[in-house]
């Protein structure tokens, strides 16, 4: 209900409810007085007691030869005040106290956050307006709360992306180092030791490179200060001309290559330099965690629901079902996986590209040692026309 309603709803019981009570009043002072006083010598009935001088002088002589009737009349009067003045202060009063009972609990809860607890909620009211007010208030909360709790999450991703970062940047440098100090004891004493020694030293600086590489790429997508260019071309014959760019690596390490990518021309907007890296993240997976026995990556596009499809799927090691839903986490890294090269960062960095192009990204496994690992990545044909890339 609203306010402006429930005050015509008082303002009318305060209208009635005096009249009521001074009519009742009334009807009582009446016949006390004419069973106490002699009302009759004012022989209201008379024709010249419409006039009135001639009333007011009768009601004068009245009053003057019964002067306790004065006292009756005085209280009479003091009554209906009094019932008018009440019947007011009371329906004021429980109007006012309704919405008082309102602001107070919005008060509390002001209280509430100034203490820095969010654990409770707002009760509505029986008024539209405070009842909205309330609502919105409960809103704020909740919205603080859930900021508080993206603000520890995000706290305690810092402080393990800090450790990450460390642990990553030390096992290099000190592989670097001990290769160095070999190197100036003397103990690379031949050729071919000091060629191991040399080549170690350098792809020991390409897992720095590559990781500082994903950690600047990372922090810009973080703090959305990636460049994006988008162009429009067919994405099926990106596929192709992508996927046979990668067909020789794939043959020295032994995998049998499957494609399945329509000659049709399916347009998209895409930045292709970014999501190059995407799909090259997702091949490099494959690639390392590959199958020993007979591993084989396939590559198919696919156009459903406003959009193309690019699977990606190997039967290498597989993933585990409780690990899946972690993949996307920045620096996160399988269990399976701890032996093999990497920072974790590109699966988390491909995911923050694709929801850029307003597309999806997932991975999928029958479980780990089970193989069949399926990759893929979702893109709309058009990009979403709330994008501020469109």
């Amino acid at each position: 209900m609203k306010i402006k309603s429930k005050f015509a709803i008082y303002n009318i019981i305060m209208l009635i409810t005096p009249i009521l009570l001074i009519g009742v009043i009334s009807v009582c002072f009446v016949l006390i007085f004419i069973l106490k006083f002699p009302v009759e010598e004012l022989n209201i009935s008379r024709p010249s007691m419409l006039d009135p001088y001639v009333f007011s002088q009768a009601v004068g002589e009245f009053f003057k030869s019964n002067p306790s009737a004065i006292f009756y009349v005085v209280l009479w009067l003091t009554i209906c005040v009094l019932l008018v003045v009440l019947s007011t202060t009371v329906a004021t009063r429980l109007m006012t106290k309704s919405i008082e009972h309102s602001i107070n609990d919005l008060a509390r809860a002001a209280d509430y956050i100034r203490a820095d607890n969010l654990d409770f909620e707002v009760m509505g009211s029986e008024y539209d307006e405070i009842d909205t007010l309330c609502n919105n208030f409960d809103m704020m909360r909740k919205e603080l709360k859930r900021a508080r709790k993206r603000e520890k999450y995000m706290k305690k991703e810092r402080n393990m992306l800090l450790a990450n970062i460390s642990h990553d940047l030390k096992t290099p440098i000190t592989s670097i180092k001990g290769y160095v100090e070999g190197i100036q004891d003397g103990i690379a004493d031949t050729p071919e030791k000091m060629k191991r020694y040399l080549d170690t030293i350098h792809t020991k600086a390409e897992v720095i490179d590559d990781l500082v590489n994903n950690l600047s790429v990372f922090s810009k997508l973080e703090l959305s200060r990636l460049i994006f260019e988008f162009k429009e071309g067919d994405i099926n014959l990106f596929m192709r001309d992508f996927v046979d760019d990668y067909r020789l690596d794939l043959e020295k390490n032994g995998i049998k290559l499957e494609t399945d990518i329509p000659t049709d021309e399916v347009i998209v907007r895409m930045d292709y330099e970014k999501m190059s890296r995407v799909f090259s993240n997702l091949i490099d997976n494959a690639v390392k965690y590959r199958s020993e026995d007979n591993p084989t990556l396939s590559v198919s596009t696919m156009c459903s629901d406003g959009g193309v499809y690019v699977n990606i799927s190997d039967n290498g090691i597989g993933i585990d079902e409780n690990e899946l839903k972690n993949v996307f986490d920045g620096f996160y890294r399988v269990d399976s996986s701890r032996s093999i090269k990497g920072s974790g960062l590109g699966l988390g960095i491909a995911k923050q590209i694709v929801e850029k192009h307003g597309g999806k990204i997932w991975l999928k496994s029958d479980g780990l040692g089970k193989g069949t690992t399926a990759g893929g990545v979702f893109l709309p044909l058009k990009l979403p026309e709330n994008s501020k890339f469109a």
